[in-house]
């Protein structure tokens, strides 16, 4: 992975009180607030015996390990040995390394790299409409897979009435196809549904009581206009607008845990709904969403020798494997393209 670059950590709400644990790009991590209420990321590991300082307290704005109570700062220097005098020289090697951490607008970004890259991380945009958005942050999710299937899996509008059968039971499972635009810099691509395409998909919205009540109370109507966005360094999204010009609007960030894991955060910006009934539905439904999607690795067979070298796709794939395409690229250190050819079919 990349270590000269901001990924997401979690949200700001989460270090309070903490400490919080968190495996992030393969190393176990520590994330507090100091005395003076910054942010500060440290490994986890404390130097003595290998005690996770995560499941520690924090005390006067340190970090107590919860083994022997070594109590180490915001820069990962231990202060305290509780176990001697305070005026007995605390050996220099009692320290653990502090990650760079950059802390906006409810977000609390890290670097894997030793220094803090130069630009900060993208904050959160909210559509000009001309009404205040509100904003949730969900809790994070911690899938079983690979960045790369992990980001292919959240273009694949496929999947969803066969997996999150409780708001995808009522979808067509026929899907748009969509038309790819890249952003300038080759860094990112916009998809929306192409207006050329020979077939096309109409949204299905709750019906009876339940879509009355959708319609009163939570301003559920069909959309007049969606996309979907996806940046190498930020992630992806995914806008809805409505009839009166009111919006939904999610941002998922992804950031690899280890080898085989990968950190969801996602966080919704809206001016549909803008009350606590809107925001209980929304935890609600993304809660239910993850819980229906650890089903999907219990459905897939490892390769055996008979199987094909490499999976067979089709046009509902294309977003996805764009995606995977241009973040591999961007790992990879290879030059920004300006666009991408992704076969299917065949």
């Amino acid at each position: 992975m990349k270590t000269d670059v901001w990924y997401c950590a979690g949200w700001s709400d989460e270090l309070n009180p903490g400490p919080i644990g968190r495996r992030l790009g393969g190393r176990q991590l520590v994330l507090f607030r100091d005395g003076n209420g910054t942010a500060r990321a440290l490994g986890a590991r404390c130097p003595h015996r290998g005690a996770d300082l995560s499941r520690g307290w924090i005390a006067d704005g340190c970090v107590q390990c919860p083994f022997h109570g070594w109590c180490f700062d915001g820069g990962g220097h231990c202060v305290a040995v509780p176990s001697q005098p305070n005026d007995v020289k605390i050996p220099s090697p009692a320290r653990v390394p502090a990650v760079p951490l950059y802390e906006r607008d409810g977000v609390v970004w890290i670097s894997m790299g030793s220094e803090a890259p130069c630009a900060a991380p993208v904050g959160a945009t909210v559509p000009a409409r001309g009404r205040p958005a509100r904003r949730v942050w969900f809790a994070p999710h911690l899938v079983a897979a690979t960045l790369l299937d992990t980001l292919e899996n959240f273009f694949d509008a496929a999947h969803v009435p066969f997996i999150h059968r409780s708001f995808g039971a009522r979808q067509d499972p026929l899907v748009a196809r969509r038309r790819l635009v890249m952003d300038p810099d080759g860094q990112g691509f916009r998809a929306e549904d192409d207006p050329a395409s020979p077939w096309q998909v109409e949204a299905r919205l709750p019906s009876g009581v339940l879509g009355l009540l959708a319609r009163l109370f939570l301003g559920l109507r069909k959309p007049v206009a969606q996309h979907m966005t996806f940046r190498v360094e930020t992630g992806a999204e995914v806008y809805l607008e409505y009839p009166n010009r009111t919006f939904d609007l999610f941002r998922t960030h992804l950031t690899p845990a280890d080898a085989d894991h990968t950190w969801l955060f996602v966080e919704s910006l809206r001016t549909r709904a803008p009350h606590a009934l809107g925001d209980r539905v929304q935890q609600r439904a993304i809660g239910k969403l993850f819980e229906e999607g650890r089903r999907e690795r219990t459905l897939i067979l490892d390769a055996g020798p008979d199987d094909r070298a490499h999976p067979v796709s089709v046009e509902s794939d294309r977003v996805g494997l764009a995606a995977r395409n241009l973040y591999e690229r961007w790992a990879g250190g290879a030059a920004p393209v300006r666009d991408l050819d992704v076969a299917v079919g065949g």
